[in-house]
């Protein structure tokens, strides 16, 4: 029993000097990344001539900026490619006119508003001003007559890039719409061009609407088919009601 005793002391003396408190070290969570780059974060269009339009082009496309950092807009840039019918597939261009290069700087969480001149001044805050001023023909081929067919490319520039605007090479890193992806034939307006549209969250009829990215979408893409989805649930955006147009969020971070 004798050879058990300074086995048996050694263990009460250690227990006795250890503390019954257990010490836990915090794990700090991961600050977040933001997103990876500016991208398109609402649109909305009309057809000037409808009815509940009153007259107006309620033309609009919004940036948003939610990365960790300001950015400086003059590395990027708008183009403009209004489709001509609803199945030829073609690679986007933007001859002089179809594009517009940004200017400023654009702090994070904020947004930067591209507005048609025949927009209402009043539905909300506008960064710069874009397109024609006819308010009587409306010719889709020049910007900003976004009727549901025309698509919106955003661009940076990048010495890899494809596309030369004003001696500068830029790639497109974000889109709504693509003349690289099929339309549909859609009712409603005398107008043949208006009557092909591209599906979006499975809305057949995107003239009259306003476009929201949804909060979950956190890096651009060039994959328009992927990103109009086929339904509500697996589409990047979220669509306003026929003809009511939704410009409560203009201006503010993504739905």
């Amino acid at each position: 029993m004798k050879r058990y005793i300074p086995v048996l002391l050694l263990s009460i003396a250690t227990a006795l000097g250890c503390s019954s408190e257990i010490e836990f070290t915090p794990i700090v969570p991961p600050s977040p990344t933001g997103n990876s780059d500016l991208l398109i974060s609402e649109i909305s269009t009309a057809i000037n001539t409808d009815a509940n339009a009153n007259g107006t082009r309620p033309h609009y496309v919004e940036i948003y900026n939610g990365t960790n950092e300001s950015i400086d807009l003059s590395n990027y840039a708008i183009g403009y490619f209004a489709t001509t019918d609803a199945a030829t597939l073609t690679d986007w261009t933007f001859p002089s006119g179809n594009f517009l290069v940004l200017t400023g700087n654009l702090d994070k969480t904020k947004c930067y508003i591209i507005s048609s001149p025949q927009a209402d001044a009043t539905i909300g805050k506008r960064d710069a001003t874009w397109g024609t001023t006819s308010t009587t023909t409306a010719n889709a081929s020049v910007p900003l007559q976004l009727s549901g067919n025309s698509a919106i490319a955003l661009l940076k520039k990048d010495p890899a890039g494809t596309l030369t605007l004003s001696g500068n090479t830029y790639k497109i890193i974000d889109v709504f719409g693509s003349p690289q992806v099929a339309r549909v034939i859609s009712t409603g307006s005398s107008s043949a061009r208006n009557n092909f549209v591209w599906t979006i969250a499975g809305e057949t009829d995107t003239r009259n609407r306003t476009f929201f990215r949804k909060a979950t979408v956190s890096n651009p893409t060039t994959d328009w088919a992927k990103a109009k989805g086929t339904t509500a649930l697996d589409s990047e955006w979220q669509v306003s009601a026929d003809r009511v147009w939704d410009y409560t969020n203009l201006g503010l971070p993504t739905k």
